[in-house]
C-alpha cells in the first residue's frame, strides 16, 4: 500500500448483522484455532524436551561438562533474540501463512538432526537453527491473530492458542516419561523423542501452507462475508487486514514510545522466570531427592498450573483490565519465588516451582495489551518483535542465574525469580499510569470533535498520530 494512498474508514455494521457476524467469526476459528494451538504447543514442547533430555543422559552422550548445558539454552535464545529483527520485516513483508509454514519445516529439520547430534558442537549447531525457526512462531499467530479479529475478540484467541504452553509441558512430561522406558537401541531415550517431535513439526507446516493470509484471500468464506470481515476489522482495529507494506516511518516512530519499552521490560522479567523454570525445573526437582522417571511426572502439575492459568487470564481479559490481570497473576508467582528460596522441605519447593508457572500467560496478556493499544501494521509487527525480543532476553539471563556450584538449592537464582517477579508489577502499574494519561490528555483536544473519516490515512498513522484512538487499560 503505498504512502499516499488514504483508506477511508467503513461505517460500523447494524446490529442485524449479529448472525452474520457469529457465522464468519465461527468459520475463522474453525479453520484457525487448532493449527494455531497445534504450533504454539509444538514450539513449546520444543523448549522443555531439552530439560527433560538432560535428566535422560544428554549430557553424558554429547560429552556436555560444567557450565555447557546453561551456554546451550542461552546461545538458543541469543540467536532467538537477533533472529526478531529480521523476522519482523520478513513478516511484514510476506504472506503470514506461507512465512509461519517455512519456519515450522525449519524447526522439524532441525528437531529431527538433534536425534543425530554425537557431540556438543552438532548440538549447538541443531539449537541454533531451532532458534531461528522457532523465533518467527508467536509473532506469527500474533499477526493471524489481529489479522483476523477485533481488539475485543482477539484476547479469547490469544488464550485459547498460548494454553499450549501448559499443553506442552505435559506433553512433554509425558514424551520423557515414555522414552525413558523404550529400550535404550537406535530410538531409545532422548534421541528418540527428538526425531518423533521433528516429524510432527513437519506436519504441522503442511497444515500452516493451506490457511489463507487474510479474510480477502479466505475461500471458506463467500464474497459477502469476506468484503464485511475485511470492512469490520479496518473499523475496530484501524488497520487493514490484508496491509503487508513495511513502513519505515512507523517502525522509527514506533521506537519513541515509551510504552514499548515498558512492555518490553515486563515481558523481560516474566520471561526470565519461565526460561529459568524450563530448563531447570527437572534438574531442580532431582535434586530434591527424586528419580529422572518421578522428576517428569511431577513436572506435568506445572503444565496444568499453565493451562489454568491462562484460562484465568482469557477471562480476567472480559471482566477486568489487563493490568490488573497482570497483577493478579504476579501474586502467586511471588509466593512462588518466595518458597523456593525460603522454605525448608522439598515439599514446598516442589510447589514453589509449580506456582512460578502463573507468570506464564502474563506474556501473552502483555503481547494483546499491546496490540490493542496500537495502530498501523507496522508497529504491530515492532510491538511483536519486542515482545519476542523481551522473550529472548529473559530467557538468555534465566539460566544464567543457575550456578553449578551452587546446587541443587541455587539461591541466587531462586532469589532472582522473586524479584523479578515484583518488578514486573511495579513497571506494569508504572504502564497503567501513562495509558490513563494519554486518554485524559486526548479527551481534552478540540480534535476529538471531528475526524474526516473519508481521508483517514490510517495504513500511515501509529496510535500515537490519531487523536481518537482510546488505549485500553
Amino acid at each position: 500500500m503505498a504512502n499516499s494512498e488514504k483508506v477511508p474508514i467503513p461505517e460500523e455494521p447494524s446490529k442485524n448483522n449479529e448472525a452474520l457476524l457469529r457465522r464468519i467469526v465461527r468459520k475463522i476459528d474453525y479453520r484457525l484455532n487448532p493449527l494455531m494451538l497445534a504450533c504454539y504447543t509444538l514450539q513449546f514442547v520444543d523448549k522443555v524436551l531439552l530439560n527433560y533430555a538432560n535428566i535422560m543422559g544428554l549430557s553424558k552422550d554429547v560429552g556436555m561438562n560444567g557450565s555447557q548445558f546453561s551456554w546451550l539454552a542461552t546461545a538458543f535464545f541469543i540467536v532467538f533474540s537477533v533472529a526478531q529483527l529480521p523476522g519482523g520485516y520478513f513478516l511484514a513483508r510476506y504472506p503470514v501463512n506461507v512465512y509461519l509454514g517455512c519456519n515450522m519445516v525449519l524447526c522439524g529439520i532441525s528437531l529431527a538432526c538433534t536425534s543425530a547430534c554425537t557431540n556438543y558442537a552438532s548440538l549447538v549447531a541443531c539449537r541454533v537453527f531451532l532458534a531461528i525457526g522457532e523465533s518467527s512462531i508467536a509473532p506469527s499467530l500474533s499477526l493471524v491473530t489481529m489479522k483476523w479479529y477485533t481488539r475485543e475478540e482477539s484476547s479469547k484467541r490469544y488464550g485459547f492458542w498460548y494454553t499450549g504452553l501448559g499443553w506442552g509441558q505435559i506433553i512433554g512430561g509425558l514424551l520423557s516419561f515414555g522414552f525413558q522406558h523404550v529400550p535404550h537401541g537406535a530410538f531409545g531415550s532422548w534421541r528418540g523423542m527428538f526425531l518423533t517431535l521433528g516429524l510432527v513439526n513437519l506436519l504441522v507446516a503442511a497444515w500452516s501452507f493451506v490457511i489463507p493470509d487474510n479474510p480477502a484471500s479466505a475461500t471458506f468464506l463467500d464474497a459477502e462475508e469476506r468484503e464485511w470481515c475485511t470492512r469490520r476489522l479496518l473499523l475496530a482495529n484501524k488497520t487493514a487486514p490484508n496491509a503487508r507494506r513495511f513502513n519505515w516511518r512507523q517502525a522509527f516512530r514506533s521506537l519513541q514510545d515509551v510504552a514499548v519499552w515498558l512492555i518490553f521490560l515486563i515481558s523481560a522479567l516474566c520471561s526470565l522466570l519461565s526460561g529459568a523454570i524450563t530448563t531447570f525445573s527437572s534438574t531442580l526437582i532431582t535434586g530434591f531427592g527424586y528419580s529422572p522417571e518421578h522428576a517428569a511426572l511431577l513436572n506435568i502439575p506445572s503444565g496444568a498450573v499453565t493451562i489454568i492459568s491462562t484460562l484465568l487470564a482469557t477471562y480476567f481479559d472480559r471482566q477486568v483490565p489487563r493490568s490488573l490481570a497482570i497483577l493478579i497473576l504476579v501474586a502467586p508467582s511471588i509466593t512462588g519465588g518466595a518458597l523456593m528460596s525460603f522454605a525448608h522441605g522439598k515439599a514446598a519447593s516442589l510447589v514453589g516451582i509449580w506456582l512460578i508457572n502463573t507468570v506464564t500467560p502474563i506474556l501473552i496478556i502483555a503481547m494483546s495489551w499491546a496490540q490493542a493499544n496500537c495502530a498501523g501494521h507496522t508497529k504491530r509487527v515492532v510491538y511483536n518483535a519486542m515482545v519476542m525480543i523481551a522473550f529472548g532476553v529473559g530467557n538468555i539471563c534465566g539460566p544464567q542465574t543457575f550456578r553449578a556450584k551452587q546446587a541443587p538449592t541455587y539461591r541466587s537464582a531462586t532469589i532472582t525469580i522473586l524479584v523479578a517477579t515484583a518488578l514486573a508489577g511495579v513497571v506494569t502499574v508504572i504502564l497503567l499510569f501513562i495509558y490513563i494519561f494519554r486518554n485524559r490528555r486526548m479527551s481534552r483536544r478540540d480534535t476529538l470533535e471531528d475526524v474526516d473519516a473519508e481521508v483517514h490515512t490510517i495504513a500511515n498513522q501509529t496510535d500515537l498520530d490519531m487523536p481518537t484512538f482510546t488505549y485500553v487499560y
